[in-house]
């Protein structure tokens, strides 16, 4: 029987990447988004795949908790959720900081949360969250997405404590990608070692297989994630 996944936020970057590399690999895949024509042009590149389709707006938590329950049940099953939506908006208003709390951190949540008990209740299923580097610590240009992303990997953090202090069978994996050339780092000065979604894709599908709890994507960004965690804030400053 074919192992079930799926891919929040699979329209396009990694997780169009993501969805491709798994249907490849003999998965079942679930994809979601708001722009369901996109995941329909997945589907028609990969005809012998089994895909379902459903549209979702992580900012609408009720929803998408409501709509991932009817995807599993279609499915009939699930094996890992991947939760890759999300948002970083450049000089952002109050009501675009709001919104980027709401779809990185309160919808992430309430996806993640669903997927866990439902894990629980079968006693096993892996939960793969995309945060990002910028979780390690606050940034100037965007502080409401550094700090998204730094509550996603806390989350995951606790729910992949809670897991194994009282056994529960769910693995919780924090993917925390570079620089990665998306849609939402289009036009972006600044950036290095820029990898394509689809070698993150090949490295993240490794590093699930391998239940490895946090993972740095590309590799290099491990480098990175240690000088972003140790080095003093009046560094950062000059830096930044």
């Amino acid at each position: 029987m074919s192992q079930k996944v799926i891919i929040i936020g699979a329209s396009s970057g990694i997780g169009k990447a993501l969805a491709i590399k798994y249907a490849q690999e003999g998965f079942e895949v679930g994809i979601t988004a708001r722009r369901t024509n996109l995941l329909q042009k997945i589907v028609e590149e990969l005809p012998r795949a089994k895909f379902y389709i459903a549209e979702m707006d992580v900012e609408k938590v009720e929803s998408t908790r409501n709509i991932l329950a009817d995807l599993v049940e279609k499915m009939g099953g699930l094996d890992i959720l991947i939760i890759n939506a999300g948002i970083g908006i450049p000089k952002a208003s109050f009501e675009d900081e709001l919104k980027t709390i709401d779809i990185n951190a309160r919808g992430f949540m309430g996806l993640a949360q669903w997927a866990y008990y439902y894990f629980k209740s079968k006693g096993s299923g892996k939960i793969v969250g995309i945060s990002s580097v910028a979780g390690e610590r606050g940034g100037p240009t965007s502080p409401e997405y550094h700090a998204t992303k730094a509550f996603a990997s806390t989350y995951m953090e606790g729910l992949r404590i809670r897991s194994k202090k009282r056994n529960h069978g769910v693995k919780v994996i924090d993917v925390r990608p570079g620089y990665v050339e998306t849609e939402m780092t289009d036009g972006q000065r600044g950036m290095f070692w820029v990898a394509k979604a689809d070698k993150v894709a090949n490295q993240i599908f490794d590093a699930v297989l391998a239940d490895k709890p946090v993972v740095y994507v590309t590799k290099r960004f491990r480098i990175i994630g240690f000088l972003m965690r140790n080095l003093p804030e009046w560094i950062l400053v000059k830096m930044m």
